[in-house]
């Protein structure tokens, strides 16, 4: 069968990629894209990338040209999409890769080359860019807190078509526009850890006086529960975020393709140093909470807030104790309000570490808040802990090779121990790894009558996230499984020529022990227990 590709950028971002304009495809001279993450044991992904050179001999996607018929169109925000169809009529088209515009670079000079290079990211850029303030997370499952940080995004609505306030082709519920919701756009796992408390110590301290002491962006809120449950996070080719809890890994599947002798490119190592850790030391905070609810957390000094007859007004703030280090809080107050003139209604929407106030004049003189106090219980860290597991024949046969690794929404020792004890288990010993093999097709020749059978194209068509491989290399005599956790494409000369890598992360040489399963229930003979 033959493949088609269909590489689209919605222009007019709408959200069909139907558009005159939108299918670039015939436009395309190379098309580079990755997703995922390049580490093994890598708890969030990198940022997902698309790098696009086309045709521009006609100036069509040159920004300023004027007259060129996407002029006001060729913008960053645009959504960009990568599709296949291998006529199977299975699952087809088949998404290899959704993101966004983000630079444009038009080739330039008179005489210079006729092209343009348009660069694109996925999500993460969201995640980035977006501050966490999450209310106070007690005795939550590690993926509810992940859903409520999602839901703290906004991405752009061509892609998930979220209801926005307002906006006009965004905020017809029903019709332009569905409220969103996280299974639109996350596929997350049950976690298997649940926190007594997050998203409180969610800050960054120290810096000079003047410098702000910023919470976490969402990215690395939900860097912390991932590592927290010792999961991963990632997005899959259709954009979507996927949330894998410590087990998902850990569940012993079948081998989803064998490579044996057939890679372009491997990369291996015996022993790496950046693997191979003998000594782990995992840093978990408890915390101590205050006993009175009348802790002063926020107050406006030397300041007023005004507030004008029929004005709403929001102010964030951000919880302090008497030393400006940034805390969190649980039953916050406002009080002790005064005023210069006039009065508002005001009301607090606490937040884990910092609170909304809301002021609502509905007088017809304006309000002058003079004082103002926020009340409630500190949450403080009580001194840091740490957990340490050795592989001490490891540390005299290859020298210390110690992993340190802080999670602030762990508060148990106990369980800071059990995260040591595995990476001590699965890395204290030298081994041989692949990290990434690569394979090389025609891009759209695939598996048909009259074509011999081209195993690694349909391959390098399925083969995605999460996906179980077997790597058998002669030469160097490694034979081992692996787990798909990023994949990068190279698609060029007309689409007939395909680059694929393959990123990996070793599978368990053996799984935890499951009641019930054949292979998986003989303890300490096939099986191990896990946490």
């Amino acid at each position: 069968m033959t493949t088609t590709w269909t590489i689209a950028v919605d222009w007019d971002r709408n959200g069909d990629y139907t558009g005159t304009y939108d299918n670039v495809t015939s436009r395309v001279i190379s098309a580079n894209w990755f997703l995922g993450g390049r580490t093994p044991y890598q708890d969030v992904a990198d940022e997902s990338t698309l790098d696009l050179t086309l045709d521009n001999s006609d100036k069509r996607y040159s920004p300023e040209y004027a007259t060129s018929p996407l002029f006001g169109k060729v913008r960053p925000q645009r959504p960009v999409r990568i599709q296949s169809d291998d006529g199977s009529g299975v699952n087809q088209p088949r998404t290899h890769w959704v993101g966004w515009v983000d630079k444009i670079e038009p080739g330039v000079g008179k005489f210079g080359k006729r092209t343009i290079r348009i660069t694109a990211i996925g999500a993460m850029q969201f995640l980035k860019a977006a501050e966490s303030r999450l209310p106070l997370q007690e005795n939550k499952r590690t993926d509810q807190i992940m859903a409520d940080l999602i839901k703290e995004v906004v991405v752009p609505p061509a892609l998930n078509k979220a209801w926005v306030l307002g906006r006009i082709g965004n905020s017809e519920v029903g019709l332009t526009t569905y409220l969103a919701n996280t299974s639109a756009y996350s596929t997350l796992d049950a976690g298997a850890l649940t926190l007594g408390m997050a998203a409180d110590n969610w800050v960054v301290q120290g810096g000079a006086s003047d410098e702000e002491k910023n919470s976490f962006d969402v990215y690395r809120a939900i860097g912390d529960i991932t590592a927290a449950e010792h999961g991963k996070f990632l997005f899959d080719r259709e954009g979507k975020a996927l949330f894998w809890n410590r087990h998902h890994l850990l569940q012993g599947a079948a081998v989803d393709a064998t490579f044996n002798d057939v890679m372009t490119d491997m990369q291996y190592s015996y022993a790496s140093i950046e693997q191979t850790k003998n000594e782990v030391i995992v840093i978990c905070h408890p915390r101590k909470i205050g006993t009175v609810t009348t802790d002063i957390l926020w107050q406006l000094d030397n300041s007023v807030i005004r507030v004008n007859p029929g004005e709403t007004r929001t102010v964030y703030i951000k919880y302090e104790d008497e030393g400006k280090n940034r805390v969190g809080a649980k039953d916050v107050t406002v009080t002790d309000l005064e005023y210069a003139a006039g009065s508002a209604t005001v009301t607090v929407d606490a937040k884990a570490n910092g609170a909304e106030l809301k002021l609502v004049n509905t007088g017809t003189e304006a309000a002058i808040v003079k004082k103002c106090i926020i009340r409630g219980r500190k949450i403080l860290d009580s001194g840091e802990m740490e957990a340490k597991a050795v592989d001490a024949a490891s540390i005299i046969d290859f020298g210390r090779r110690t992993l340190r690794i802080n999670l602030p929404s762990i508060d148990s020792l106990e369980q800071a121990q059990y995260i040591a004890d595995f990476e001590r288990r699965r890395r204290g010993q030298p081994r041989g790894e692949v990290s990434a093999i690569t394979v090389l097709s025609h891009g759209k020749k695939g598996s048909d009558a009259g074509h011999p059978t081209n195993s690694k194209h349909t391959q390098q068509l399925a083969l995605t996230l999460g996906k179980l491989i077997s790597v058998q290399e002669t030469q160097s005599g490694h034979s081992k499984s692996y787990t798909i956790i990023g994949e990068a494409h190279e698609l060029t000369m007309s689409a007939t020529l395909w680059k694929t890598t393959w990123y990996l992360e070793p599978a368990p040489e053996s799984y935890p022990w499951k009641l019930g399963v054949v292979g998986r229930s003989n303890l300490g003979v096939e099986t191990r227990l896990t946490y």
